[in-house]
């Protein structure tokens, strides 16, 4: 049995030292980018295949360490402690350019401060930090944050944390890319935050807050995305902090929310927003709705009159009076709408002079009177080519507006018409057609077509 044993532990080397062998042929350039794919515990078990590569995985450049694969049932001490030495081992031999860190566990916010400051001296390009546990970000990770300035790419996605800052005045010369989660930043007192981002290209923020904090300035010439989403609103309270963004050139701009607007979200030059798109999105919540949303809303719709494309969905309950007072989107030429009333979409088109196509998720009741004592907005006369209905039921008033938007549409090309599904096979639906059918038409020659959802 024995001598079986031993000649199978031998026969089991001479594989493993001849995968290592093969492995070895190939270019250094090409086993370099293989170990680049490896979660970094995997690249590690490579140092078995052969004595030659007990310390070729310490020449890797892009770190990926998850705290979970080192965890069982069964062993939650001991994978804890060999996570620990695991991670001290891997920052001790390598000097990657990239660290992805991913924490499950609650881990002591020492051993963080550790490994996060130590990575930073290292002058990593690419950081990326996940967290699902409550945490604060330890002051000498933050010093160590702040005072990097080799980042190209930044990610922290945490599930709360407090980051206090000290400074007024923070520089990042080569981020491009920075991405922030659940991360709520705090001053010691009420003062000005400024942010100088001379190459960023990407900004996200999610569930972040600025508290006590009355402005941030962000000067981010060559910015071209911005995504904010607050979809915890529960847990981040609304101040008046406006958030600036000193741009050139925008091309994208988001927000989603749940009836509220942590910030006022201002462009210092909306020149800047010049054939921009921009999409606001306000899901309904069962709390009671944010009072300062709509002056929020109507704030950032203000900068953007220059843009290309607008979207807004969840906001049909807009005063009349903000929408007389938007400024006249005079390059907006794709208007996306969710559920609209009719005073909101009869105002947004007097805005779109340029418009050229139209898409409506659902049309609110509205008085109907109102579409034959309007004025009839420019585009429709001359521009609009195309205009979606999507979750058609046949109502009344949805026929109105068709037949509005029929006998005024001059260069009317397509107009098509979403049924929803309750709806499909109904005789609301066939009178609605016949209706629609009868209908003068302005324009000469367009295709009106219906479909399912």
């Amino acid at each position: 049995m024995s001598g079986s044993y031993i000649y199978s532990s031998k026969q089991k080397h001479l594989k493993r030292t001849k995968s290592g062998e093969r492995i070895s042929e190939l270019p250094e350039s090409l086993i370099s980018c293989i170990f680049s794919f490896l979660p970094t515990k995997d690249a590690v078990r490579t140092s078995v295949l052969s004595k030659t590569w007990v310390y070729r995985w310490t020449s890797i450049t892009k770190l990926d360490i998850h705290d979970n694969l080192f965890f069982s049932p069964k062993k939650r001490t001991r994978g804890k402690q060999n996570f620990v030495n695991f991670v001290y081992r891997v920052l001790l031999l390598t000097t990657p350019s990239s660290f992805s860190l991913v924490l499950v566990q609650n881990q002591d916010v020492a051993l963080f401060n550790i490994w996060i400051s130590n990575i930073l001296i290292k002058k990593v390009k690419n950081l990326r930090i996940v967290t699902h546990f409550e945490m604060s970000f330890p002051a000498q990770a933050f010093h160590f944050l702040f005072q990097s300035f080799c980042l190209e790419e930044l990610v922290l996605n945490m599930v709360s944390c407090a980051i206090t800052v000290t400074k007024t005045y923070v520089y990042f010369g080569q981020l491009k890319v920075l991405k922030l989660s659940g991360v709520l930043f705090t001053h010691d007192s009420v003062s000005d935050f400024n942010l100088s981002l001379p190459v960023l290209k990407v900004f996200e923020t999610t569930n972040c807050s600025w508290l006590k904090a009355k402005r941030v300035s962000l000067e981010v010439p060559q910015l071209e995305s911005v995504i904010i989403v607050e979809d915890n609103s529960s847990s981040y309270a609304t101040n008046n902090c406006a958030v600036e963004f000193s741009v050139s050139h925008l091309k994208h701009f988001t927000y989603r929310g749940y009836d509220s607007m942590s910030h006022f979200f201002k462009l210092l030059d909306p020149s800047s927003a010049s054939n921009s798109s921009l999409t606001i999105t306000v899901s309904p919540c069962e709390k009671k709705k944010d009072t300062m949303i709509e002056s929020r809303v109507f704030v950032l719709l203000k900068q953007f009159r220059k843009m290309k494309c607008l979207k807004l969905d969840g906001l049909q309950e807009l005063a009349k009076e903000s929408v007389a007072n938007l400024p006249l989107f005079g390059m907006l030429s794709h208007l996306d709408l969710g559920f609209v009333t009719g005073d909101l979409l009869l105002g947004l088109l007097l805005k779109s002079p340029v418009l050229r196509t139209l898409v409506l998720k659902g049309i609110s009741i509205f008085d109907m009177e109102l579409l034959n004592s309007a004025a009839v907005p420019e585009c429709l006369t001359s521009t609009l080519q195309v205009v979606k209905f999507g979750s058609l039921k046949g109502f009344e008033h949805e026929l109105c507006v068709a037949k509005f938007v029929m006998e005024n549409a001059l260069m009317l090309e397509r107009m098509s018409f979403s049924i929803v599904y309750w709806q499909r096979k109904s005789k609301v639906l066939e009178e609605f057609k016949e209706k629609l059918f009868s209908y003068k038409k302005a324009f000469s020659c367009a295709i009106i077509d219906f479909s399912h959802d």
